[in-house]
């Protein structure tokens, strides 16, 4: 599945989905559904390959194997012999009472931000995901430590559990977009966490330019149903 590379706006991508702005009232969710995995995914490689790794998407559907359980968002193959079974939350800022940044945000707002948002999700003390507001574990993130079952011709690659969020994430003492925490669980001694906007925040560039052929198709297929 190959297409032509999409222009993407950095700044006009992070006030979108960050900083509330009235003229995303009402299309926030409709927008995500339709871009946020293959943006997410697009990113992701995007900085796997900024030092000239042949990162790729292998799949977009995980599965444990069986016909009921846990799925998640997809196979990304690291290119460094790595290949991470993927979660993907677009949970952005525009929500009611959650973390918004504009594009220009100084430099000391967003780790403190980006912390706060970090311990809502990650309880470090039980070192495993946890919906701090209700006390209990994330299930809707956590289940990226389930073992999926991986894809044809990976049977022996050496698999790690990718968390991504749209969210500025930070832990204690900052990090960069990319960061691994240690886990209480028996299937991953480690998770990495992939923070989307953190990673946009770091670029200096105006226009990105990201394979997404998923979403290619599907502004293909939105020409054909609707003309202005």
């Amino acid at each position: 599945m190959t297409s032509e590379p999409l222009r993407v706006n950095r700044l006009n991508l992070l006030n979108f989905f960050n900083a509330g702005l009235p003229e995303a009232h009402g299309h926030h969710t409709a927008i995500t559904g339709l871009v946020g995995e293959p943006l997410a995914v697009a990113l992701i490689l995007h900085y796997l390959n900024r030092d000239g790794a042949q990162a790729r998407c292998v799949a977009m559907k995980v599965t444990t194997g069986k016909m009921k359980g846990n799925r998640l968002d997809a196979w990304i193959d690291g290119g460094n012999g790595t290949l991470y079974q993927t979660e993907i939350k677009m949970w952005a800022g525009n929500a009611i009472g959650d973390l918004k940044l504009k594009s220009d945000a100084d430099a000391e707002a967003l780790p403190a931000g980006g912390l706060r948002k970090w311990t809502e999700v990650w309880d470090a003390e039980k070192q495993t995901f946890m919906d701090i507001s209700k006390g209990e574990k994330n299930l809707k993130v956590g289940k990226v430590l389930t073992p999926m079952q991986p894809p044809p011709g990976y049977e022996s690659a050496h698999i790690q559990p990718l968390a991504c969020f749209w969210w500025m994430l930070q832990p204690l003492g900052g990090s960069g977009p990319w960061f691994t925490v240690q886990t209480s669980d028996a299937n991953f001694e480690e998770v990495n966490i992939f923070s989307l906007t953190a990673y946009l925040l770091s670029l200096d560039d105006e226009t990105l330019h990201l394979d997404m052929p998923l979403l290619s198709q599907r502004l293909a297929l939105l020409e054909k149903l609707f003309k202005r």
